[in-house]
């Protein structure tokens, strides 16, 4: 079979990269430059050039076949054990770790989060900057017919036996609604109508050359500021501080629409300042990054969603099924890739 996958994010790659290896023809579609979705790192060219994690800052879970995905991660040397608890900044103070948390195993990518997406699809067929403004079914198909066109910008169509959308549950909504009127997949639609997305502003700020603060990362009880993570402290540590501040979703959203990201940041570094000290206003250099679909806001409980009609094979897959994490989105693309392979061997 031929399969179109739109989002080269964690649970599309994961899905390709199992049926590829069930025989299938894989295409993925991504409209962005780079591999991963939010496993997103950003190069950073300055005086000393940096790696910023400026979406997911690492990964972590439970499940028995994810441990199994950080297991070869870690033997390939893409994730080291990063630390097994965070600090609290709550009542203007910084504790040592949040009360009442038990630790747990987090696990950081030394080369970048994206490398770990690199990883992953480094044997796809994987169509970068390549924004997919509709699909299309053409009906049944057969030797010489698909049932479904992939409309991209710079590609006319692309036909496919079967589409696997990994993206964000609105974006995919809104390329199921091109589908034309079919019943199977307005019956989809109204499964995605109660899934919404918190958004976050990711501030990457480089400090130069200064001594090491001793946390990992901090969690914020704060009007804008969510997290705070010291890069510095996944990667060898060259003299240099690199801090990544993400947002409230409040503050985010208030954000929305809003072309003045450097402003934006400016009043992060502020807060963040009040938070870490006087120093944390004044960084070398800093660049922002705005996320509208961050983290889901609550999750479907079932691990994806496929349309009824075998013969033009449709699914969904992302970190909105049966959780919120970066693990969620690998079960899903898992799951859905392990039981395609068996149905379409």
């Amino acid at each position: 079979m031929k399969i179109g996958i739109i989002g080269a994010g964690l649970s599309g790659l994961t899905a390709g990269r199992i049926l590829a290896r069930a025989g299938h023809d894989i295409v993925v579609f991504e409209k962005s430059r780079g591999y991963g979705g939010r496993m997103a790192t950003r190069r950073i060219d300055s005086k000393s050039p940096a790696s910023m994690d400026h979406g997911a800052p690492y990964l972590t879970g439970s499940a028995d076949e994810f441990l199994v995905l950080l297991a070869e991660l870690e033997e390939n040397g893409l994730v080291t054990l990063w630390t097994d608890r965070f600090s609290h900044f709550t009542d203007d103070r910084i504790l040592p770790e949040m009360p009442g948390r038990e630790p747990g195993k987090y696990y950081a990518a030394p080369h970048g989060m994206n490398a770990i997406g690199k990883y992953l699809g480094r044997s796809l067929d994987i169509h970068f900057t390549e924004k997919v403004g509709g699909i299309t079914h053409i009906g049944g198909s057969g030797p010489k017919k698909s049932p479904w066109m992939i409309n991209s910008a710079s590609i006319n169509v692309f036909e496919a036996d079967a589409v696997i959308i990994a993206t964000p549950a609105i974006q995919a909504y809104g390329l199921i609604s091109t589908a034309q009127d079919e019943f199977d997949l307005r019956k989809m639609i109204t499964v995605l109508d109660d899934v919404s997305y918190s958004s976050v502003v990711s501030l990457m700020a480089g400090y130069g050359e200064r001594n090491p603060v001793e946390w990992k990362a901090i969690h914020c009880d704060h009007p804008h500021i969510s997290w705070i993570c010291n890069e510095t402290s996944k990667r060898d540590f060259s003299g240099d501080m690199n801090l990544v501040i993400h947002s409230t979703d409040q503050f985010a959203k208030e954000k929305i629409g809003t072309d003045d990201l450097s402003g934006t940041g400016s009043q992060l570094l502020r807060d963040a300042s009040k938070i870490l000290g006087p120093w944390a206003a004044r960084p070398e250099w800093h660049q922002s990054h705005f996320w509208r679909y961050h983290i889901p806001r609550k999750s479907l409980d079932i691990p994806y969603l496929e349309s009824e009609n075998e013969l033009a094979p449709i699914a969904l897959i992302g970190d909105y099924f049966q959780g919120r994490s970066m693990e969620a989105a690998y079960m899903s693309g898992l799951r859905l890739g392990t039981d395609w392979a068996k149905k379409f061997s």
